[in-house]
């Protein structure tokens, strides 16, 4: 008979060590059955199969606060008991193999690559991170995947690079071709800071400016964005899209947020620029 009631420390260190095995093994590349890793966990603590899972997902939602990758089977939920928010904080403090490999992921250049992007998917509604509930409290960041993937430049280039593609493409299959020719890597030619990576066009011939955002992770990971790009995205709500690309290093695929990012998006603050205060004569 499955148990219920609180978990205690011996079920929640069993089941990080089921979750932390399958990270590495995603981590490496290596391919593996989730059923492999939550029925034996849930034989073991006498818990059902269902509840191993769930709580495989409250471990995701501890690492997606931490800006951390998480397993892509299991995305992050709420409602995440004190006890295994503080075992995970510890575990992933032990695992100092798991940090460097998040460190290369976030890190390594693209593969020179031939692919190209379908059309959009849907984007899920549970894409929100589950830590409102959590608001309040300090979480510790230990790798901060989400920030060092954002300064790698050359995989926000290679993202950049299939979304120009694609618009060419569909503006030339449109039978638009001299838009095609004007769609504009506005990020290369022109600089950072407008706001926007790529000028493209509707087939009426109206203006497009395009954020793209790239992770070699699921759909499901975060993204930073700037001040200047949210502002943008409001001033050019009728144009803006964001366009969220996952999975770089595999299939490409990609999803659209179009109109102002305080709209379409859970922005969160992250930092802030500060100067120091005059102090006031005596």
């Amino acid at each position: 008979m499955p148990r219920g009631g609180p978990w205690d420390e011996s079920e929640v260190e069993r089941t990080l060590e089921a979750y932390f095995a399958m990270l590495r093994l995603e981590l490496t590349g290596q391919q593996f059955s989730k059923v492999d890793f939550y029925r034996p966990v849930s034989s073991e603590i006498g818990r059902s199969e269902s509840a191993v899972e769930y709580k495989f997902s409250n471990i995701s939602a501890v690492l997606a606060e931490m800006g951390s990758v998480f397993v892509d089977g299991f995305k992050p939920l709420a409602n995440v008991q004190g006890l295994l928010r503080e075992k995970v904080e510890d575990r992933f403090s032990q695992e100092p193999e798991i940090r460097q490999l998040m460190i290369r992921l976030a890190q390594t250049e693209p593969r020179d690559s031939v692919a190209r992007l379908g059309d959009p998917v849907s984007i899920p509604r549970d894409l929100v991170p589950p830590s409102t509930d959590t608001r309040g409290q300090r979480v510790g960041v230990a790798v901060d995947f989400n920030a060092l993937e954002a300064r790698n430049r050359q995989r926000g280039l290679a993202g950049e690079l299939l979304v120009v593609e694609r618009e060419r493409r569909v503006l030339d299959h449109l039978g638009r071709g001299d838009l095609a020719e004007r769609v504009s890597h506005v990020s290369v030619d022109e600089g950072d800071g407008l706001g926007y990576d790529v000028r493209s066009f509707t087939p009426q011939g109206r203006e497009r400016f395009l954020e793209v955002k790239t992770t070699v992770r699921s759909l499901r990971q975060p993204f930073y964005v700037s001040a200047n790009e949210v502002e943008f995205s409001v001033e050019a709500a009728d144009r803006f899209s964001l366009v969220r690309i996952f999975h770089l290093d595999r299939t490409p695929g990609f999803y659209e947020m179009p109109g102002s990012l305080r709209a379409t998006a859970e922005l969160r603050p992250d930092s802030y620029v500060a100067w120091p205060r005059s102090s006031k004569a005596g």
